[in-house]
């Protein structure tokens, strides 16, 4: 009985709250905002990640055509053991039979907003090998970092330039050494061993995901690209750069094919060799006041116990003389540089400066480029290139009255 009022209560109780719901119109549960979603995360500022549904592409062929300069090999003269003795052609310019040309770089400036930067692609990489850079010519984000890698069991010293400006050298003594640093500015980054001349590469340094570089075949593709007119540069590390206007609709692909013989043409197609000129007396040498004398920059066998020398080393002029480097070490050879400025010395390369004497300091120097300081200070002065010195590339220049 007891059980039966409790049943009776419960349904009197329930009739009321179902009465009291009534007595209004229902109403809609209050909707939550979605969470805002945090934007892609880019290393590049002012580039922003964004879905591209109605991408286009620009792919094609770069080519030369016509008679193709075969470049000055390349001739390993240290650390033969490992890098070995034979020569090598030259990398920096390598055309097929058909006339397409590899490691090109293609590069659509001014895109701000697009597809999302690859992981892979902010983690470059440049392997040392068999005395060589692998890649020889690659591609990457700005403001990310690049991984150094020394797979040889020899010393390597590794350096990158930007302009005239050396951003970094390091040196890697140990096999699986592992070296990371940023690259924080757009440009094109040359790259060089100041043990191994002939160790060349090249990094293209970019603002944005849109570009490629040419296969053995010439070709590209660079895919997601919104609609719109583009500036497109191609860049090849021997022959410079063209740039073409492109128009980009969605979803299609727009042809972009180039040949780059009229820039061929512009260069020098006499190959010029790493041997010093006539002019150059090597050891000592003299000059009269007032005149100009030439020291070259280049490299020398490994058997006469470097690989660079200035020649003349030691040099002795007279007050008012000039004196003129000049980097003479071929197309494929390093970059040099003159200095006798203590911030850039080392223990292997003491600057020594006479009291009252200016320092300088030249740029690095590319191929048959040259610079001049003239003295008007008596006295010795050390010298030595920036890169090369601790390899032996070290000069003095004594100066009378």
């Amino acid at each position: 009985m007891k059980r039966s009022c409790g049943v009776y209560a419960a349904g009197i109780m329930l009739a009321m709250i179902v009465s009291c719901g009534r007595g209004k119109p229902d109403q809609p549960a209050a909707e939550i905002p979605p969470a805002p979603q945090p934007a892609a995360v880019t290393p590049i500022d002012g580039y922003e990640v964004s879905t591209v549904t109605d991408g286009g592409v620009i792919g094609g062929t770069i080519t030369i055509s016509g008679t193709i300069p075969k470049l000055p090999v390349r001739q390993p003269n240290k650390d033969t053991q490992v890098c070995g003795t034979a020569t090598r052609e030259s990398q920096k310019l390598i055309v097929n039979k058909t006339g397409g040309l590899k490691n090109a770089v293609v590069i659509v400036e001014g895109v701000r907003r697009g597809k999302a930067i690859l992981s892979a692609a902010q983690n470059a990489q440049i392997d040392q090998k068999n005395c060589e850079y692998l890649p020889h010519v690659q591609v990457m984000p700005v403001n990310t970092e690049i991984a150094l890698v020394n797979s040889d069991p020899i010393l390597h010293n590794i350096q990158f330039f930007q302009g005239d400006n050396s951003l970094f050298n390091i040196a890697q003594p140990v096999q699986g050494q592992v070296n990371k640093r940023k690259l924080e500015k757009v440009g094109f980054v040359y790259v060089e061993c100041a043990v191994h001349g002939w160790m060349q590469g090249q990094v293209v340094v970019v603002d944005n995901p849109y570009y490629a570089v040419t296969d053995e075949n010439g070709k590209f593709s660079i895919t997601d690209l919104p609609p719109g007119t583009y500036r497109v540069k191609i860049w090849h590390e021997y022959l410079g750069e063209k740039t073409r206007d492109v128009t980009v609709t969605g979803k299609t692909e727009t042809a972009l094919n180039m040949d780059l013989k009229d820039l061929l043409a512009t260069k020098a197609t006499v190959p010029i060799t790493s041997t010093p000129a006539a002019a150059a007396t090597g050891g000592d040498a003299k000059a009269a006041g007032g005149a100009e004398v030439t020291v070259q920059m280049h490299e020398v066998p490994a058997s006469a116990g470097t690989t660079f020398r200035f020649d003349p080393e030691n040099l002795t002029i007279k007050v008012g003389t000039t004196v003129k480097w000049i980097n003479v070490s071929g197309e494929d050879g390093p970059r040099h540089t003159s200095t006798d400025d203590p911030e850039w010395e080392t223990p292997q390369t003491p600057a020594i400066l006479p009291a009252g004497a200016e320092k300088w300091r030249t740029r690095f120097l590319r191929n048959s480029e040259s610079a001049t300081h003239t003295f008007t200070v008596p006295g010795k002065y050390q010298y030595f290139c920036e890169t090369h010195g601790p390899y032996g590339m070290v000069g003095t220049i004594t100066v009378v009255p």
